[in-house]
């Protein structure tokens, strides 16, 4: 069985899956995942710049998904 394009793995549909792979054929046979990567990176950057509250939860579900918070540890070594 061949391989499944990654705009099948994930479950794109028509007429998505077939643009994508079409764009990747035309763009020197880019592989999918860069081509989904800097679509991404686009469309993330213009919601949160068209979308102040938007890129407000952006940021805090970021911070948390990192495990950043807004107070700061300070670590000291035990040999100090």
């Amino acid at each position: 069985m061949a391989n499944q394009s990654k705009g099948t793995r994930l479950g794109l549909g028509e007429p998505w899956q077939g643009l994508l792979a079409d764009f990747c054929a035309a763009h020197y046979n880019a592989p999918e995942r860069d081509i989904i990567r800097a679509a991404l990176d686009f469309f993330i950057a213009a919601q949160l710049a068209a979308e102040p509250e938007t890129k407000k939860r952006f940021d805090e579900a970021r911070k948390k998904r990192l495990g950043q918070s807004a107070d700061v540890v300070r670590l000291i070594s035990p040999d100090k």
